[in-house]
């Protein structure tokens, strides 16, 4: 290789450099052509791109860059919950200057500056290893083009939004062994764990391997002697540098770590014998989105480097071999949850690099005919078992002919010695995999709806109301399934506020509150999204006071039981209720939480219409008939037609469904009253297709049971509805999807529910209604006042922490969980004025922790300056 000079770009280095961005640039326009935008149908418009801009909106109304609670998500939470999705990173930090710009259309670029950036990197540090421009720059097209990359720079972007971070951290190391300057080695992981700290662990394990290899290089090359002491000495030395960039970014792990710590996951174990025994899975090297994602090339590389003479060559390509192939790293890189390669993609650069090493050597002729073959037939041996792969097989062909080409393209290389035998067909595999694998996932969002729900006449409608309201109550956007899914996390100002959530983590309390207390329906298949409810109690419950509309929908058209067209906007229609409840207001109806926990379906929902439920509750209540409720039957029409049947069962029914069809269910009852009804529903599900959803809508509400092999599954094989039905309405619209499911144990009922019902309810429980200052409330603070008629409980919608403070009248006061999970306190009767504050756990200590590593790195610094003035 020949040596470029330092300080000065050779001007083919800029025009390669170039060709990557434009060729970067290039593939992602040519994904979206001209209908699709650069973001995902469900998490990147669902999670990435809309809680990133809640936490811009957050930092623009307080000012704070540290913030601690999430007021306007999933009722009220610890932000933490939410810090995966890019609290406090550069890259989100960096939107904070460009308020005129959607984050959406912010994050989509940045997703690809971000991505060019990356190749651009791995391609200048492998020149600067001196590989040749051949290699390098092959190279990086591989890395660009690997499963991973593309894919979830639209997709999740935490994916791999950290790359270029990696490949300066990668960079650094080489500047610190060569040149003993630690500060890019240093930035680079900090940036490296600010962007992305979930998969930051593994980054700096990759650094770590790296260092090693690099380390007993550079004393190679010195020949020097490497003795125990010394590498101890020194590894502590370059261990402080890693050391010192977690202390800085101390702010954002301890909080986070903190909530992280009791939060929810994908459901399902794993056994100790799994976790050690060692394994080659395929997927986890080759084409994959959610792995490494390269060719069979990176295989044969690896076996390759089993076979490497020199100490350094060893300790990198075994340590890398060991990490990949035992499952207890992917396990503990998940965070102990489960095992599953998405936790291994930062090796990807590392294995580029492998790759690059590897051409290198080839081209020099110092991997022997032997050994090059050898490693081919073992790379054709381990490719065998794969086929078994779940859900894998359609990219079985692919890997078969890569294998295969492959070695066939070694044999040449030994022959006619050119690198592009080597380098060309793993492009061209990779090429042919990005344009099955993208058009196959059809991940990407259409651009008109993505136009449609990010419309800015849907916040100036918002604000319009918020101006007008006074009160502390919620507003939440419904539409289709998959207009509730994408306005998941969607704040359009910080005087909205939402119960829906979609977390990674979360709320326990709430979102068990949600799902097996107040049992709202599951409309979706992931068990972590808690969607806007069309119940029209848990709407009450919560304080659903303004629902949000597209005016040319399905709800526009017929209406919202309960709510009344109150403005519209454009094309957003804006519907209210009057009758709900505020977010905080005082009352003395107070049952026992003994008393509530003994309550069955439909009385469970009941009760907390007219009763809150604190532990010491007092209030009289005679669970065994609570409320005055009408039988009802829900008798499915049998049918039998060609591919569908619905056949009444002893149990219930047996439905066969080819494709959704919609019935008309008779309630069985000459009993309706003719004030509107609640249709109370509940029955239990037999999928005799597990691997197949099932849904079921009555009226406009779902459920849904996904298919057992989901990632997310959500369990819901009890399907609970609360439909508000017209005055005298005997009939109920049902859709059945389609499937072979059983449904068993069927109990339904009708309970009167007319407005004036709904408003005497209100009247009684509702007693006092807390006024929010809106100057004061804001960030992790909640001020007003409240003029409580008697002496009894404060009561919120708000989840239950530890971590709240409340003072009344300036005075502290103790605060306990109600309604089995959220925030309250008794009071005395009279005017009060009450703040509620919060404080995101391990905060300060995180605080405290970055300001010492901020200390450590300037003494970093001043010391690496004045060695460099002392040499």
């Amino acid at each position: 290789m020949r040596t470029r000079k330092k300080g000065r770009w050779e001007q083919k280095e800029v025009l390669c450099c170039a060709a990557l961005g434009i060729l970067t640039i290039g593939l992602c326009l040519l994904l979206c052509g001209t209908d699709r935008v650069f973001g995902s149908k469900v998490d990147w418009i669902s999670q990435h791109s809309v809680i990133a801009d809640y936490f811009r909106q957050q930092f623009y109304d307080t000012g704070e860059l540290f913030p601690e609670f999430a007021a306007n998500l999933g009722g009220g939470q610890n932000i933490y919950n939410f810090a995966y999705y890019g609290l406090d990173s550069p890259v989100i930090l960096v939107s904070y200057l460009f308020p005129f710009v959607k984050m959406g259309d912010y994050l989509m670029g940045a997703s690809v500056v971000l991505l060019g950036s990356a190749v651009i990197l791995l391609y200048c540090w492998l020149r600067a290893r001196r590989f040749s421009r051949k290699i390098a720059f092959g190279t990086a097209v591989m890395f660009l083009l690997a499963g991973p990359m593309i894919f979830h720079s639209y997709n999740h972007v935490m994916f791999v939004n950290y790359m270029p971070f990696l490949c300066m951290g990668l960079w650094g190391i080489d500047r610190y062994f060569e040149k003993k300057k630690g500060v890019l080695f240093t930035v680079s992981t900090f940036l490296m764990i600010m962007t992305s700290f979930y998969f930051s662990i593994c980054g700096i394990l990759v650094l770590v391997l790296y260092g090693l290899h690099r380390y007993f290089h550079v004393e190679s090359l010195r020949g020097t002697r490497v003795t125990i002491r010394g590498f101890l000495k020194d590894g502590i030395c370059f261990g402080m540098h890693l050391l010192v960039a977690v202390m800085m970014s101390g702010v954002l792990l301890v909080p986070a770590a903190l909530a992280l710590s009791g939060r929810g996951g994908a459901r399902g174990g794993t056994d100790l014998a799994e976790l050690l025994c060692p394994g080659m899975e395929i997927w986890r090297f080759v084409y994959s989105g959610y792995g490494i994602g390269l060719t069979t090339l990176v295989i044969t590389v690896l076996i390759s480097g089993l076979f490497y003479k020199k100490l350094y060559e060893r300790v990198l390509a075994y340590g890398t071999v060991i990490v990949l192939i035992f499952p207890v790293f992917s396990w503990a890189l998940n965070g102990g949850l489960y095992i599953r390669d998405k936790a291994l993609i930062p090796f990807l650069p590392l294995l580029c690099y492998m790759i690059a090493y590897y051409l290198d050597k080839m081209e020099k002729g110092e991997i022997s005919f032997l050994r090059g073959i050898l490693s081919c037939f073992l790379t054709l041996v381990l490719l065998y078992p794969g086929r078994e792969s779940a859900g894998n097989s359609r990219y079985w062909s692919l890997i078969l002919a890569d294998g295969a080409i492959m070695s066939v393209c070694i044999l040449v290389f030994y022959r006619k010695k050119k690198v592009g035998f080597l380098v060309i067909p793993p492009i061209a595999f990779l090429l042919v995999f990005a344009g099955a694998y993208h058009s196959g996932a059809d991940r990407m969002l259409d651009k008109e709806f993505y136009e449609e729900i990010t419309e800015a006449e849907i916040g100036e409608a918002m604000e319009k109301v918020l101006e007008e309201d006074r009160g502390f109550y919620r507003m939440e956007q419904l539409g289709t399934g998959t207009e509730n899914t994408a306005n998941l996390n969607r704040i359009w100002s910080m005087g909205q506020y939402v119960s829906s959530v979609y977390s990674s983590s979360y709320h326990a309390d709430y979102a068990d509150f949600r799902q097996n207390v107040f049992e709202t329906e599951e409309p979706l298949r992931n068990f972590l999204m808690q969607p806007v409810s069309r119940n029209p109690l848990f709407q009450k419950f919560m304080g659903v006071k303004y629902l949000i509309v597209n005016a040319d929908g399905e709800d526009a058209e017929k209406g919202i039981p309960g709510y009344e067209l109150y403005d519209w906007t454009g094309n957003v229609e804006i519907y209210r209720n009057e009758n709900v409840s505020p977010v905080i207001y005082g009352t003395d109806r107070v049952i026992s939480e003994k008393i509530y926990q003994g309550l069955e379906f439909p009385y469970n929902q009941l009760a907390l219409m007219d009763h809150a439920v604190a532990e010491n509750g007092n209030a009289y209540r005679d669970s065994s008939v609570p409320e005055k409720v009408y039988p009802a039957d829900f008798m499915l029409p049998e049918m039998e037609e060609e591919g569908s049947t619905i056949e009444k069962t002893d149990a219930g029914y047996h439905i066969k469904m080819k494709n959704r069809e919609g019935v008309s269910v008779s309630l069985g009852t000459d009993k309706v009253p003719e004030e509107s009804c609640i249709l109370f529903l509940q029955f239990k599900v037999r999928n005799h297709k597990p691997s197949n959803d099932v849904g079921i809508w009555v009226e406009r509400e779902k459920n849904t049971l996904c298919a057992e092999n989901h990632l997310y599954y959500n369990g819901n094989t009890t399907f609970t509805y609360a439909v508000l039905l017209k005055p005298g309405q005997k009939e109920a619209a049902v859709d059945l999807n389609k499937g072979d499911y059983e449904i068993l144990e069927i109990q339904s009922c009708l309970f009167p529910w007319s407005e004036q019902i709904s408003r005497k309810y209100s009247q009684s429980l509702y007693q006092s209604e807390f006024v929010p200052d809106k100057t004061l409330t804001k960030g992790n603070r909640i001020a007003g006042n409240i003029d409580m008629k008697k002496d009894g409980f404060l009561i919120t919608t708000i989840p239950y922490e530890e971590n709240f403070r409340v003072l009344a009248d300036g005075e502290e006061v103790s605060c306990e969980k109600v309604n089995t999970a959220f925030l309250g306190l008794t009071l005395k009767a009279g005017a009060h004025s009450i703040e509620i504050i919060y404080r995101a756990p391990g905060l300060q200590a995180g605080k405290m922790l970055s300001i010492a590593g901020i200390l450590m790195f300037a003494g970093i610094c001043i010391k690496e300056s004045f060695a460099a003035r002392c040499r």
